[in-house]
């Protein structure tokens, strides 16, 4: 950006953050070409979090893990990794568990003998994390017949399944965040037909847990069971593979999140119409609200984990077990499913007001592109933060016809975010509901958001639209080398076409720190005033 460090002072850099879409396959892959390519124009070592949503968490788990801190190492991996096999089928099983099943299946013994019933969701999180993290490694291969590769299996390496810090020691790296949700249904307590929300989670090395409820624990604790905000065992940390299995848990979504999946792919012919036709009267037999409660069962059972919050005030007489502010105290298990069910983006851990973010931005790669709804989803959650966002206007280009000239300013669009004078009440939820908004600590600072869709490009991948071939569907579970490089080669073209947007935000951004500073009369940095106070 040209700018002498010498003329920057401390608190004049913006506080940065990285935000990748839920997506499946299709958003890793995308947040690692994205990643790969601010990582080679230096844009990667401004940020302080990078956080995901569903299949974005991947990229996040293997970055900070096997990948070491390299995206082109994951990208080569997900080259040899991702075909010919479907991660649920015999061939995928059958290899995952060469090394024997204790490797694979140990976090779940460990879980059972902890008191949990494990379930379907779980082994989708061993097996999916298990296939995603096997390695064949030619360069140790020992030699003989039939032992061309030496298999590294999941567990194999114990390092690789723990969400580990070894990586952000000194700031060398943005600190990761992997996100869930909890669905808080009151009606289940109260007996009264009430709103229900979604309550965020977040999962960092350091630490899991929720603002909403400003209840946390260390991540080498979750995982073990709790009685009056004390651990009952002392059981070793929970594999990774679990906990991404929570952020990647779309199956275990309530029956809403599939109806709408339905219906948006139904025809407008005449067997669309008669489903329509049918849920219309199946609403009206049952009533708005019976219906609405039918809608939030989840057909799919959650992975159940022990809630460290479980009879939270059991030792403190002067509280009451129940609290309405904690109804998740009365309940011993902890159910969080992907959090793509309210929001494709990880905007809502971004927006905590302790994280003072001034820029963030979101790598979109869902489904949501396609029907444009970032504006309305970017106020929804906004509005929980006090925040409206507001979409700049692209300056005039000279009319231009062709694709290219078309997406020019679509590849790194800009939201502001100010801080509103009063909290809205209500709020139309995801899937068209009007509720009451949700409990949140409020933002007490403005912030930009870059929004950089997932959007085909000519100049990198001639007649490939990400958005609507069919190996690159969300659900899709089974990628060539081919199609990863061409993907990659997208996400990192669309990086170099919004990459002077973002640093002119950047640039924007500081000097607006930087005048507001002066203004105040400060010369001294924060750390410089602390020193002085101590001496």
């Amino acid at each position: 950006m040209a700018i002498d460090p010498q003329e920057v002072h401390p608190d004049d850099v913006p506080t940065i953050a990285l935000g990748g879409s839920g997506g499946g396959l299709r958003a890793m892959i995308t947040v690692l070409g994205f990643c790969n390519e601010s990582k080679k124009a230096k844009l990667w070592d401004t940020f302080t979090y990078v956080a995901g949503t569903s299949g974005s968490c991947w990229s996040l788990a293997a970055y900070y893990t096997f990948g070491e801190a390299s995206m082109s190492k994951v990208i080569e991996h997900c080259k040899h990794r991702l075909h010919p096999h479907h991660p649920f089928s015999y061939h995928a099983i059958r290899e995952l568990l060469t090394k024997g099943a204790y490797a694979t299946l140990g976090p779940l013994i460990q879980k059972r003998k902890s008191g949990l019933n494990t379930v379907a969701m779980d082994f989708y999180s061993v097996l999916t994390t298990g296939y995603l993290f096997l390695h064949k490694d030619p360069a140790l291969t020992p030699g003989g017949p039939g032992l061309d590769t030496k298999k590294e299996v999941a567990g194999y390496h114990s390092e690789w399944f723990k969400w580990s810090n070894a990586l952000l020691q000194d700031g060398k790296q943005p600190l990761p965040i992997l996100t869930a949700v909890r669905h808080e249904r009151p009606w289940i307590t109260s007996g009264v037909m009430q709103d229900s929300w979604f309550q965020w989670f977040e999962m960092t090395p350091f630490e899991v847990g929720c603002d909403e409820l400003q209840a946390w624990v260390p991540t080498w604790g979750f995982g073990r069971p709790f009685y009056g905000g004390k651990s009952q065992t002392q059981l070793p940390e929970q594999s990774l593979a679990l906990l991404l299995g929570l952020c990647t848990s779309a199956p275990a979504a309530h029956l809403k999140s599939y109806v709408d999946v339905i219906e948006r792919n139904l025809s407008s012919g005449f067997f669309g119409n008669l489903i329509r036709a049918i849920a219309r009267r199946v609403t009206t037999f049952w009533g708005e609200q019976g219906m609405r409660i039918f809608q939030m069962h989840h057909p799919i059972h959650a992975c159940n984990e022990h809630n460290f919050l479980f009879r939270l005030n059991a030792n403190d007489k002067s509280k009451s077990e129940t609290d309405a502010d904690l109804s998740i105290a009365q309940f011993p298990r902890l159910h969080l499913i992907d959090a793509g069910v309210d929001n494709n983006c990880p905007t809502y851990v971004l927006l905590h007001p302790s994280r003072k973010v001034d820029v963030i931005i979101t790598v979109d790669a869902s489904s949501d592109v396609r029907r444009n709804l970032f504006q309305t989803n970017i106020n929804r959650i906004g509005s929980r933060r006090k925040l409206q966002f507001c979409k700049r206007s692209s300056p005039k280009k000279d009319g231009s016809t062709n694709e290219s000239g078309c997406l020019k300013d679509m590849y790194a669009q800009i939201y502001d975010g100010t801080i509103m004078e009063h909290r809205p009440e209500t709020v139309v939820d995801l899937y068209g509901n009007v509720i009451v908004n949700p409990p949140a600590p409020p933002s007490k600072k403005d912030c930009t958001m870059i929004y950089v869709p997932l959007l085909p490009n000519e100049n990198a991948v001639k007649g490939f639209d990400p958005l609507t071939a069919k190996f690159a569907r969300s659900f899709n579970l089974i990628w060539t080398p081919e199609q990863v490089e061409s993907l990659t080669q997208v996400a990192a073209a669309n990086f170099r076409e919004g990459e002077e947007t973002i640093k002119a935000v950047l640039l924007e951004t500081w000097l607006k720190k930087k005048a507001m500073r002066e203004s105040r009369g400060d010369s001294l940095s924060t750390t410089q005033k602390i020193n002085e106070a101590v001496r």
